[in-house]
């Protein structure tokens, strides 16, 4: 439900994505012939939550950042089987083939919008249609319920847990970031959309949450990760961070002093590290050349 000022003054380009009967708002900034980055928001928010990083990329990227089914402007299914995971995965691959038809694309994902990126990563798709994949606060949920299947969790009262105290659920639930967004933008945090944005949350959170740490799925991808936690988040419980590894061949992990909404209160940091990660990806990839003596 977060909402920052319209004062872009090089408005995205608007265009719909028309899946299986649904309509996804898309927006596109920069040169559709660069490489594509696309940014998926989480729960109760909007595209718009990456405004500020998408405006920083979009000189170097053909940026794309779309409202999640139930979101913003896109369709709102009324039904809560309709907001699984295995919808939204399917919903970002629908968004990839109408704006990089031709060839993979990186994707960054926060919060839920990560969740939403690490079930694309164990498609079998993604071999083919990924090129990267920047998970911000959110590691892979079916690897995180097998985490909290650990032996030692019970021996810590959930209370003193890293991510799970009560000091941390009260910044998250009284959304500290989203007020200091308010006072830098002077406008507030709040999207129009915002009570149907709550409503697709919840449903979201009613038809994934509960499924996946009862039946978690080990998947695992060949694809590049970056995943990218604040101090606060759940890849702080123990043993979950090796769980997280074993799903990827190549994985890159860091932890930074920061809060939850990294896309509103350290738009540079992240914008820095998706495009210094996707440089680092390349630079690898890179042919070798050699000079004649």
């Amino acid at each position: 439900m977060t909402h920052l000022p319209d004062t872009d003054p090089l408005r995205p380009r608007r265009r719909t994505v028309r899946h299986r009967g649904l309509e996804l708002a898309v927006y596109e900034r920069g040169n559709p012939k660069a490489d594509t980055l696309v940014l998926v928001h989480g729960i109760t928010d909007t595209h718009r939550i990456w405004d500020d990083v998408a405006r920083m990329l979009a000189d170097s990227f053909h940026v794309v950042t779309y409202d999640v089914r139930g979101h913003g402007r896109s369709a709102k299914p009324p039904r809560t089987q309709d907001y699984r995971l295995t919808d939204l995965t399917d919903d970002l691959y629908a968004v990839l083939d109408a704006v990089s038809s031709d060839r993979p694309a990186h994707i960054a994902g926060h919060g839920w919008g990560a969740f939403q990126l690490w079930a694309a990563l164990g498609d079998p798709r993604a071999n083919t249609r990924i090129a990267s994949g920047t998970a911000l606060c959110a590691p892979d949920l079916g690897r995180l319920a097998l985490a909290l299947r650990h032996p030692r969790l019970p021996e810590t009262p959930w209370w003193k847990l890293p991510g799970l105290g009560w000091l941390v659920l009260g910044r998250r639930l009284l959304g500290w970031p989203r007020v200091r967004a308010r006072l830098r933008h002077g406008t507030p945090p709040l999207a129009p959309t915002w009570i149907t944005d709550l409503l697709a949350g919840a449903r979201i959170v009613h038809a994934n949450l509960v499924y996946h740490l009862r039946h978690p799925r080990e998947t695992h991808t060949a694809v590049p990760v970056q995943l990218i936690v604040d101090r606060a988040d759940a890849l702080a419980l123990p043993t979950a961070a090796d769980h997280v590894r074993r799903g990827a061949d190549r994985l890159w992990c860091y932890r930074l002093p920061a809060d939850h909404w990294l896309p509103i209160t350290e738009p540079l940091l992240v914008g820095e590290a998706i495009a210094n990660f996707i440089d680092d990806l390349r630079a690898d990839n890179a042919p070798i050349e050699y000079s004649p003596r």
